[in-house]
């Protein structure tokens, strides 16, 4: 018993700096909110965004879509598939229009590609090709100027999600995107990384272009994922809870 008490007495002093440096980084990221760093010039452009399934647009670029619907020209989502993996692919799609319109996508401004060659599986790697004619399609249907979607290992590491990252690679390195065109991939970081929550917007702060969404912000992204019912299970809830994609996006560039 004395040495389980002394235990205790000489840990106690480790668990309250611990509990402190936590708070301490908690209270950072929140004085982080609502902050945001992309070049000036993109404001009254068109940006489009690129996914693969309906919840993406939620889950991994929220912060950066309403930042960008408060400064942009217009706002697009390009979604490959409607995630008809598990035979929900109608329910999924109207699911997305709820969840982008209270995001601040324009009614017109949202569509979802019926491809045979482009269906949500994971273990399908979607033809890089495919993907690039469809996206180059759209984005020059809609005169974008800039394109954001995934990197090559897509947050989560989803071959469809990966598969966007190597077709939009592929468009602009044969130039079949316009000149002009910007593309940005957001940044897959750490598994330790991603579930920091607020803890995360200290160190993404520090990098080139990023978003992190003020605190009304994330709570029309948590409502805007709540729209997709069909997949909003327990360790969804959890990922709502705790993933910094829900509060912050960083981002690098393609370069042809």
């Amino acid at each position: 018993n004395e040495y389980k008490s002394y235990l205790s007495f000489s840990m106690l002093p480790v668990f309250i700096s611990l509990c402190i440096t936590i708070t301490s980084y908690i209270l950072i990221g929140i004085f982080y909110l609502g902050t945001h760093r992309w070049p000036t010039a993109y404001q009254k452009k068109r940006v489009v965004f690129v996914t693969a399934h309906p919840d993406d647009e939620a889950m991994f670029f929220g912060p950066s879509i309403r930042y960008f619907r408060s400064i942009a020209k217009d706002i697009h989502l390009l979604c490959l598939s409607n995630g008809d993996y598990d035979g929900l692919g109608d329910t999924r799609e109207e699911e997305l229009q709820w969840s982008s319109r209270k995001l601040g996508f324009k009614q017109g401004n949202v569509k979802v590609v019926k491809n045979t060659l482009l269906q949500d599986h994971p273990r399908d790697l979607w033809d890089e090709d495919e993907v690039a004619a469809e996206v180059t399609r759209y984005f020059k249907a809609v005169s974008g100027d800039i394109l954001i979607t995934f990197d090559s290992y897509g947050v989560s590491g989803h071959v469809n999600h990966r598969a966007i990252a190597r077709g939009v690679t592929h468009a602009v390195r044969t130039g079949m995107l316009p000149d002009y065109t910007v593309v940005y991939q957001l940044e897959s970081v750490s598994l330790l990384r991603k579930y920091t929550s607020f803890l995360d917007c200290f160190m993404s702060s520090k990098g080139t272009v990023y978003s992190i969404g003020s605190l009304s912000d994330i709570i029309n992204i948590q409502s805007a994922m709540k729209c997709h019912k069909s997949q909003f299970t327990w360790f969804r809830k959890l990922y709502v809870m705790f993933s910094r994609y829900m509060i912050v996006n960083t981002y690098h560039t393609v370069s042809a």
